[in-house]
């Protein structure tokens, strides 16, 4: 759970970043924000490529990289926002940035190298094409791609079950974290966070989708592969957070129900 000292944190990270007289963006209407935590071995192949993707303003989110993260991103001509301690609130920074510098869309993409950054033309054309306020990257849209007898999958399975049975429309891959949000959106999943009912946890992505469909927002999926991760360990499938993932996700349920 976080404290008032971590969303403090958060606070001042945020303002302080707002407050800067110039950024070192290019006047899309997306922006696309790359969360990390010590990627010192993808990160700058990522941003590379997205910047091949598209014309897309770009901003890093750094929460508390303790390798050599920082020194490579000072090096890559891109703007970071910076957690000095690592907050797990890595998508609402990225949201509350978006929104406040008036986007039309925000796009998270991971720092792991997991995320085909050519893929997100395709989450922006979608969304505008279908008036989406979220699109989903999926990995299970043409077949479920997991080994549903194992714990990963059997969750991965679940949830989907559960967000589509609570939402009334059939969304296979609840768990994805490669999205677009429009500005409502963002708007949406800003208010729950304050509110208290949207928390940064192995949950996230389950929680905001369940108050996306109470909220009325258009839910889409496209698509895409997702890769194995080739460093380090996925941080949503550590062993706490897949120990206190069933109890999290009663939880996270009941608190979206609200």
């Amino acid at each position: 759970m976080r404290n008032a000292n971590q969303s403090e944190l958060q606070n001042r990270a945020i303002g302080e970043f707002l407050s800067k007289n110039a950024f070192r963006f290019h006047g899309s209407e997306v922006l696309v924000f790359i969360p990390v935590h010590d990627e010192e071995n993808t990160i700058a192949k990522v941003v590379d490529k997205v910047r091949q993707s598209g014309n897309f303003d770009l901003l890093i989110i750094d929460d508390g990289s303790t390798d050599s993260t920082p020194r490579i991103l000072q090096k890559l001509d891109v703007e970071v926002l910076t957690h000095q301690a690592p907050l797990g609130s890595r998508v609402i920074s990225g949201l509350w940035v978006g929104h406040d510098l008036g986007y039309k869309y925000v796009v998270k993409i991971d720092g792991d190298g997991q995320h085909d950054p050519q893929d997100i033309p395709r989450l922006h054309e979608h969304a505008i094409k279908t008036g989406a306020d979220i699109v989903i990257g999926s990995r299970h849209l043409n077949g479920f791609d997991a080994n549903i007898l194992s714990i990963k999958g059997s969750g991965m399975w679940f949830c989907s079950k559960l967000v589509s049975f609570l939402s009334r429309k059939q969304i296979t891959d609840t768990t994805s974290g490669f999205k677009i949000w429009s500005r409502r959106a963002c708007q949406v999943g800003m208010q729950a966070f304050e509110e208290g009912k949207l928390r940064e946890a192995s949950t996230y992505h389950v929680e905001e989708l369940i108050i996306a469909a109470r909220k009325k927002l258009r839910v889409e999926e496209i698509s895409v592969v997702i890769r194995p991760r080739e460093y380090g360990e996925t941080k949503s499938y550590a062993k706490k957070e897949m120990v206190l993932f069933p109890v999290n996700l009663v939880r996270s349920t009941i608190r979206a129900l609200s």
